[in-house]
Order: structure tokens, then sequence, then C-alpha cells
């Protein structure tokens, strides 16, 4: 992690907040616009309505103007809480991600930690892609305006896969890309990953649906050919093993945490994040990165999943 006192700043950080204001079914809600430049350095959120507005309900980020969201994914893929973070009222957090949810109302609130620098403009806004369902929104958006783009131009992104309309489906052997970035320098800074979805054992195996786990995580960058980091199976690269100690729903270190609350119909399903910004500083690279899943033959097992992956580029 950087120095704070290397960054301290005499700039003034203020907060521009919403406070219960519903955003109706299939709507956008802007919870913060301002010309910069300047640096977003916290985002909090409230979100009530049932599980289409908490959970599938999008967190979208327009810089400079542009028409298109250079982030546009849905809470439960990006904190990985589409199944669960706790059985009753639950908590999970890293560095740089918290997340709660209440169980039986879906209720959920997230400080979403990474600072987004922007320079001409940046626009924050909340998607509610429920058909029915209404959204009550509370925000604190965390800013400071500066002279310069303090960034030299980059910004914070996102790859993923939604889970709601985007959720992928893969056979045992199949190679899952998770983030193809060109153009740098930049770093991969944060990893969500909710997998083993309708898992089922293609042959017999002693996880029962859980072999998906076996998968090795690969970041290849700046065009190498074989991948300068490869996991030693998708439990470890988030701090954990043995298939998180009994399939527990627990902070597997200050980096990472793992919500496994086995619903009765997803017994296999488990949601997981790891901050790369605070275990390693991030993985940075020139011009390139490629980021995978890779197969071997202890996963027998195919299954559905969405991720999200932040890089700064």
């Amino acid at each position: 992690m950087t120095d704070p006192l290397a960054t301290l700043s005499t700039d003034p950080l203020r907060i521009d907040k919403i406070e219960n204001v519903r955003c109706g079914p299939q709507s956008e809600l802007t919870l913060f616009d301002r010309t910069g430049p300047g640096v977003v350095k916290s985002l909090w959120m409230a979100l009530g309505g049932g599980n289409n507005p908490t959970l599938d309900g999008r967190v979208r980020i327009y810089y400079d103007g542009r028409t298109s969201p250079d982030m546009d994914i849905d809470v439960g893929t990006l904190f990985a809480t589409h199944w669960g973070a706790g059985s009753t009222y639950g908590s999970h957090s890293t560095p740089h991600m918290h997340v709660e949810i209440d169980a039986e109302t879906l209720n959920t609130a997230f400080l979403f930690g990474f600072p987004m620098p922007f320079g001409q403009s940046i626009r924050i806004a909340y998607y509610n892609p429920a058909g029915s369902q209404t959204a009550d929104v509370y925000s604190m958006a965390a800013y400071t305006l500066t002279a310069t783009d303090t960034a030299d131009g980059r910004r914070l992104r996102c790859q993923g896969a939604r889970f709601m309309d985007q959720a992928q489906t893969r056979q045992p052997g199949d190679v899952t890309t998770f983030a193809t970035i060109t153009g740098g320098p930049g770093s991969i800074v944060y990893h969500a990953y909710v997998g083993g979805v309708d898992a089922a054992a293609i042959t017999p195996d002693s996880g029962n649906g859980r072999s998906w786990m076996e998968r090795n995580i690969s970041i290849a960058v700046d065009g190498e050919n074989t991948p300068g980091i490869v996991s030693t199976g998708t439990e470890d690269w988030f701090d954990s093993g043995w298939y998180f100690e009994g399939w527990k729903d627990y902070g597997t270190s200050v980096h990472s945490y793992v919500g496994t609350d086995q619903p009765p119909a997803q017994p296999d399903t488990v949601g997981m994040v790891t901050d790369l910004w605070s275990k390693w500083g991030g993985v940075p690279f020139r011009n390139s990165a490629v980021m995978q899943a890779q197969p071997e033959p202890a996963c027998v097992t195919g299954d559905r999943f969405c991720y999200a992956v932040l890089y700064y580029q």
C-alpha cells in the first residue's frame, strides 16, 4: 500500500449525498456528478427494496463526458454476495471494500473504497434493473477537487459479467477469461468471483459439485507466453484452502473473504473476493494483461459463474 502520508493533500474533502430517494424499476439515479479534475475517495451506499434493487442493482461510473460507463456491474457480483454474506445479518470486509446484508429483508449497505480519479468530469449512478420493485437509495460520495489530474489520465475500470443478465456457463475443460486489458500502464487491484451455480459433477469426485474450485487463476502481463502468476487453486487464490475448511462463511484474511451460506438449491455455490491492491500493491502491467481460470485434470465439474475485475489504466 502507498504510504498515506505521501498522498496528503490540502484540497478540501467534501461529501455529496443522496438520502432516502426512490429509484423506480429499470431506471437510473445519478448519485454524484462533478466537473474536475478531482478524485472520488469513496462511495458508501445503502439499498432497500428486495433482491433485484439490492443485489442485481448496478453501480455505473462515467468518466470525462462519456456516454458509456467504464463500470456497470451489479452489487451482488461486485461484492460476491449473491449467495449470502452471513446466515442472518452478515458483513464482510477487505481494506478497500465492505458489505453488509440483512438476509431476511435483503437490505444491503456497502463501502466502495477504491479511489476514482477523474479529469474533465465524473458521474456515478445506480441502475435498478427490476421489473416491478422500487429501490430505496442512500449514498455518500466523498471527494476532492484538484488543480490537475493527479492520476495522469488513469481511471478505475471494471471488466466483468453480471449474474442477472450475463452469467456464463462452462464445462470442466473450458478456459475462463476474466479480463483482457490492452493499453497501459496500469494495475489489476481487485477480483470478485461467484462460482458453482448449478454445479454438477460430470464424474464422481470427492468434492461433490465443488471440483470447479480446483481451477488455477492465472495472470499474464505484457504479452507473456507463460503467465507469471498461476495460483494453486481457486480457493487458494482467495487466501483459504481445503474447500474453506468445511465450507465456512468467513474472512479468510484481511485481504479476502468468502461467502458459503449453502442455500438448499445451490449447495456448491460460493462467492469470493480478494483485494489485490492491499495484498500485493496490485498486479502492474505496462501495456496488457490477461486474467483467466485454467482447467486441470482435478476439475471435473461444470458450473455457471459471474465475476468482476477492477483495474487502473
